[in-house]
């Protein structure tokens, strides 16, 4: 691509700054996410396994046992998911403000595969339960939502909607920017976007 004005080659691609702006608030809300979760994790597990001394069951060595795989299956995964998106989204809008256009579809299609990856992985989540079968997991977990705190729930779900949302809107922002600096090119025009 040239300068309109001079003729020289422009390093910068010109392309739409509200899909950069867009892409960089996706991967710093995943990033946020992932962190709270993580930080919910440890608060939840503390709160159950605080509630289960208090008990005084028999078996409560198992329990911590199992306390600690759910965690790890409802908390610490979902923060590795979330933190993964959030590097994905960063590369995306790296690559939409300096990269060449196939640097953009291939960031663009790696970025939608980690979020539907995640999205797989939430729904297999939340339709299959967790790995262990037994009344005790579910016990458990009631538990650990109870000890979690307040604002676990929305940063659980707020990067899975943050993408379905934001990758359909960021490849429409691009392709009309696209086919504006085509028409643009074509017109011999000044590139204003």
């Amino acid at each position: 691509m040239f300068r309109p004005l001079t003729g020289l080659p422009d390093p910068a691609p010109r392309r739409s700054r509200t899909a950069f702006l867009m892409t960089a608030a996706i991967s710093a809300v995943s990033l946020v996410c992932a962190a709270a979760v993580w930080i919910a994790a440890a608060e939840a597990r503390a709160g159950a396994a605080e509630r289960l001394r208090e008990r005084g069951d028999d078996f409560l060595e198992l329990y911590l046992l199992h306390l600690d795989e759910i965690v790890r299956f409802r908390f610490t995964d979902s923060a590795v998911a979330y933190l993964a998106v959030a590097v994905l989204f960063a590369a995306l809008a790296v690559a939409i403000r300096f990269g060449p256009q196939w640097s953009v579809a291939a960031t663009g299609l790696l970025s939608a595969a980690g979020t539907a990856i995640t999205a797989w992985f939430g729904v297999t989540k939340l339709a299959d339960g967790l790995p262990l079968g037994d009344w005790a997991a579910y016990e458990l977990t009631a538990l650990l939502h109870e000890a979690a705190p307040a604002w676990y729930a929305p940063a659980d779900h707020l990067p899975l909607i943050a993408s379905a949302a934001g990758l359909p809107l960021i490849a429409v922002l691009l392709a009309a920017g696209h086919a504006r600096a085509r028409s643009a090119e074509r017109d011999g025009a000044d590139l204003k976007w």
